[in-house]
């Protein structure tokens, strides 16, 4: 992360990224409506007056009408909170890119307060980026944990965690199907998340979560996760 941005004070650094990815993205290219395909990155201010956000195009598909112009229906996620925009693009249009350098390696250190120290896993440098520039995959950050970096002139943007990571269960109900139609109960994880686990999972349980959605995967076998 730049200088600039390591000298500001914590409570002001997500400002100043937000503030930053906007400026970078609109540094990056075009491309016609057309030619959207899953996996790309869209500024928010080709989407909605969010210009602070990057969208992620899940789907992006040609459209052509009975009446009217043919235009592109997308479906796009918010890369940091996870929501899901569906938006359309005039097929005439070009549309802003986002054009990120490769991802790389880091190790979640740990997290102090609002912030994520992370270390290259190759150089050993650190870097401190603001807890919420995870968006919706901050609550399955983990000591240790690593994590795909994605950054543009410097300035990390993008973060992709384990498809799956382990935690414990603290607190669920004992499990008996028995008269019960509901394969699954609530349960809640050392991280303080609730999600629905089976009836066989107890207190004291390493299970695996699908990070991408929160949802259960399996219990988590010695050193796994």
């Amino acid at each position: 992360m730049p200088p600039s941005l390591l000298c500001q004070p914590p409570q002001h650094r997500p400002a100043v990224l937000r503030s930053t990815l906007l400026r970078l993205a609109l540094r990056c290219g075009r491309v016609p409506a057309n030619n959207l395909g899953k996996g790309m990155l869209v500024p928010g201010s080709e989407v909605s007056r969010q210009a602070d956000r990057i969208f992620r195009v899940l789907s992006a598909g040609h459209v052509k009408p009975g009446k009217g112009g043919a235009f592109v229906q997308a479906k796009l996620k918010c890369v940091l909170d996870g929501t899901i925009v569906p938006h359309k693009f005039r097929s005439a249009e070009t549309v802003e890119t986002v054009d990120l350098d490769p991802a790389e390696d880091y190790s979640l250190l740990y997290t102090d307060g609002g912030l994520v120290h992370l270390m290259h896993g190759e150089t050993f440098e650190q870097i401190e980026v603001p807890r919420e520039a995870f968006g919706e995959l901050a609550v399955w950050l983990r000591d240790g944990m690593s994590v795909r970096v994605a950054s543009r002139q410097g300035v990390p943007l993008l973060f992709t965690l384990p498809p799956r990571a382990a935690y414990e269960v603290v607190e669920t109900r004992l499990g008996s199907r028995e008269g019960k139609t509901d394969a699954s109960k609530p349960a809640v994880l050392s991280n303080g998340e609730a999600l629905r686990v089976p009836h066989f999972v107890a207190v004291g349980d390493r299970i695996l979560v699908n990070t991408e959605d929160g949802t259960y995967y399996g219990k988590a076998g010695p050193g796994e996760g």
